[in-house]
């Protein structure tokens, strides 16, 4: 009858081996996760995903400084982005008509209160009881909607009141109510006066 033996010094390389390879495997998840963010591994896939998307933002008083609507929402963590699809968006600053921007799809970064909206975009400020509606089209505008600034270097084409207005690139200052408009064309149509 044979007798098994455990011969236990040729069983030593394999210990060593199998010992070195659980020592890198937790050295590497050591380093992986130690890591500075930008060292990582990062993924472009959204963690939130939103249909029928409404936002409000309320100033220090509670009240009402904009809204953000849209069909769809996703935001990606990795750059802290939020894409929208069928966009309205509408500022509200005090002693100001709202303005609204109306686009196809709209990029929000967070941390750098920036918007940008793209398609076919159209911006309108309401009528006051002294100017008319003006109507705004181009098809790229960034906004940063704390500062209510928006620019887009695009040509536009607005309408205020019946008058016409071509230019290359825009400047919108909601809180100033200043607007400014590189290489410009207007067709003005005057007040009809009638004695």
């Amino acid at each position: 009858m044979a007798r098994l033996t455990f011969n236990f010094e040729a069983w030593v390389p394999v210990g060593v081996v199998l010992l070195l390879v659980l020592v890198s495997t937790w050295l590497w998840k050591v380093v992986e996760n130690n890591a500075p963010p930008s060292a990582r591994l990062v993924h472009h896939d959204p963690d939130l995903i939103m249909h029928h998307f409404n936002a409000r933002q309320l100033d220090e008083k509670g009240v009402l400084h904009y809204t953000l609507n849209a069909s769809k929402m996703v935001h990606y963590p990795d750059d802290d982005t939020s894409h929208f699809q069928q966009v309205l968006f509408t500022s509200y600053e005090p002693a100001s008509p709202p303005l609204s921007i109306q686009s196809d799809t709209a990029i929000r970064w967070e941390k750098q209160d920036k918007v940008v909206f793209s398609g076919h975009v159209v911006v309108i400020r309401q009528a006051t009881a002294t100017e008319p509606m003006t109507i705004m089209n181009t098809t790229l505008l960034t906004v940063y909607p704390q500062q209510g600034l928006g620019e887009t270097d695009r040509p536009v084409v607005g309408h205020y009141g019946r008058d016409l207005l071509t230019a290359q690139g825009m400047t919108l200052n909601n809180k100033t109510r200043i607007a400014e408009f590189p290489r410009a064309k207007i067709i003005y149509h005057p007040a009809s006066t009638h004695p």
